[in-house]
């Protein structure tokens, strides 16, 4: 089901707050690591009054091989490539090998030093949320999106925006099983609106990024 830009929730918090300045940074199916160091890189002279984060859920995948193994894989030819490409994601394999992406110990370290180069921002970390299904493409997810979302919650405590019960009881997740509906991007605009709206009026906001 395609979402129009307008209808996801950065969209909406612009529509709410049309007196901030906004900054949105997104990249897909990239660690949390290499997305905050681009906000690390070239943001930290603004000192926006919320950071609002998405992201975690590459790091958290189980794999059936390291990033280095398929880097060579994707240098194979043409003909070998395409025999090996079936077994990179297939799921037997996966529930094999379990191979970690990120490490726990590296996710929860790049949460703290982003949480410190950024101490003067609140900064909402939205849950990583995923459908039971998904379970199926990817043996093991279920147990790591807990994992993962524990050490969010470890790290930044109640700003923590808490999503995936809300998520799965609205259908608001695509059947990927993992990008969400439109449904899915007003829910979380509500609850971050819940969130920012009582702490300053318009007049006091100077911005806010977004990753």
């Amino acid at each position: 089901m395609v979402v129009r830009l307008e209808e996801t929730y950065p969209y909406l918090l612009r529509d709410e707050f049309r007196g901030a300045k906004f900054y949105q940074l997104s990249f897909g199916n990239i660690t949390t690591e290499d997305l905050v160091s681009q906000a690390m890189s070239y943001l930290t002279h603004w000192e926006p009054d919320f950071i609002i984060v998405q992201s975690g859920l590459a790091d958290c995948k189980p794999e059936a091989f390291t990033e280095a193994q398929k880097a060579i894989i994707n240098r194979l030819p043409g003909r070998f490539l395409g025999q090996m490409k079936k077994y990179v994601y297939h799921p037997s394999l996966i529930k094999r090998r379990q191979i970690f992406r990120v490490s726990e110990q590296s996710f929860r370290k790049t949460l703290k030093k982003f949480k410190i180069v950024f101490s003067k921002s609140r900064i909402f970390w939205l849950e990583i949320c995923a459908a039971p299904s998904y379970e199926n493409e990817r043996p093991g997810i279920l147990r790591r999106v807990a994992d993962y979302n524990k050490i969010i919650e470890d790290v930044y405590g109640d700003s923590m925006v808490k999503l995936q019960e809300k998520v799965l009881q609205v259908d608001g997740l695509n059947a990927d099983n993992v990008h969400w509906r439109a449904n899915g991007h007003r829910l979380a605009a509500d609850m971050l609106i819940d969130r920012i709206g009582p702490k300053y009026d318009m007049h006091g906001i100077r911005g806010r990024a977004n990753g």
